[in-house]
């Protein structure tokens, strides 16, 4: 039977990476700005090389991040529906005194 603690550690878990995602869409902003900036000002090619590929990392962690908030849900959403058909399955059976 789900146990409220199961439900607080996976809904912890949606909410930290929930967090984790966020943090990442802001550093690919961060980081874009930082490249066009850097683009603008003429910088040397190598640095700007590096920002390229630092701004490319970032991008990269966005879907897989992505992937596993689904998964969490998909995963907490599947506790909730098991919880809730259980507790419709036991509003028939009566209980032996």
């Amino acid at each position: 039977m789900t146990t409220l603690k199961t439900l607080k550690i996976k809904t912890g878990t949606c909410k930290r990476v929930l967090k984790e995602l966020h943090s990442y869409e802001k550093e690919v902003d961060r980081e874009a700005a930082k490249t066009a900036n850097m683009k603008e000002k003429g910088a040397d090619p190598y640095d700007l090389k590096q920002q390229e590929n630092v701004l490319a990392e970032s991008r990269m962690m966005l879907p897989d991040c992505r992937k596993r908030l689904e998964a969490a849900l998909i995963d907490l959403q599947g506790m909730l529906s098991w919880s809730s058909q259980v507790r419709k399955a036991m509003r028939f059976v009566k209980p032996k005194l």
